[in-house]
């Protein structure tokens, strides 16, 4: 992504939704651009900042919908897990479009409707893909609501990444709530599947679970 948008010192980058700075830290390390990271929870920029020990990034509150950035300033917007977030996506896309100069790029990262299908958890939490599908769209829908924003020369690229984990470290995911969606399911569906786990952790702590992830990432530019 920061390759193909050619970045240089004098460039803007924007990163919508960037939390605790997970993301927006790294990238700080492989460009020479200056970056702004904006999330509309203080709390979470507290902690972004905290850990910017060399004061690399702008840490600003914003929201996906009004940006604390002008007109044009952007040379590459990124919005990574946000997509699901969003309830006006179309407004969403257009207002990083105002903020991208012309030729900036909006840089989109979701799962695709085929990783919520296959979730390595909807056997123990079956709303799970009936929650999501609504919420991580087909590529195709995301395309068309970047045209009806307003951006052109769409490009797509899906890809998957694998990995394996112990049923430990997966109960300790599923009792902080790692994703949005477990906080969204029936209370009882919650503690059902949450025990199902817990009792498999219990019988034998060298269990391992797989998870396949399917991204999509969609650039769109100006």
């Amino acid at each position: 992504m920061l390759r193909s948008a050619a970045l240089s010192a004098g460039d803007l980058v924007v990163e919508v939704g960037c939390g605790t700075g997970r993301m927006t830290l790294p990238l700080a390390a492989m460009t020479p651009a200056r970056l702004v990271g904006v999330d509309p929870e203080t709390r979470m920029l507290e902690v972004a900042r905290a850990k910017d020990d060399v004061g690399r990034v702008e840490w600003a509150r914003g929201t996906a919908y009004r940006l604390p950035v002008g007109d044009g300033e952007a040379a590459l917007v990124v919005m990574v897990m946000v997509v699901h977030l969003l309830r006006q996506r179309v407004r969403a896309f257009a207002e990083a479009r105002r903020v991208c100069r012309p030729g900036g790029r909006l840089s989109v990262w979701t799962f695709t409707p085929r990783h919520v299908d296959e979730f390595y958890l909807n056997e123990y939490f079956p709303s799970i893909p009936a929650i999501d599908r609504p919420r991580f769209p087909p590529v195709a829908t995301l395309t068309a609501e970047l045209r009806r924003a307003g951006f052109t020369r769409i490009g797509v690229e899906v890809t998957e990444d694998r990995r394996t984990m112990g049923i430990a470290e997966v109960v300790d995911r599923v009792r902080g709530r790692y994703i949005s969606t477990l906080s969204m399911l029936p209370p009882l569906e919650y503690r059902l599947g949450l025990q199902r786990l817990e009792e498999a952790l219990a019988a034998d702590r060298s269990v391992t679970m797989s998870q396949r992830s399917e991204w999509a990432l969609l650039t769109a530019e100006k």
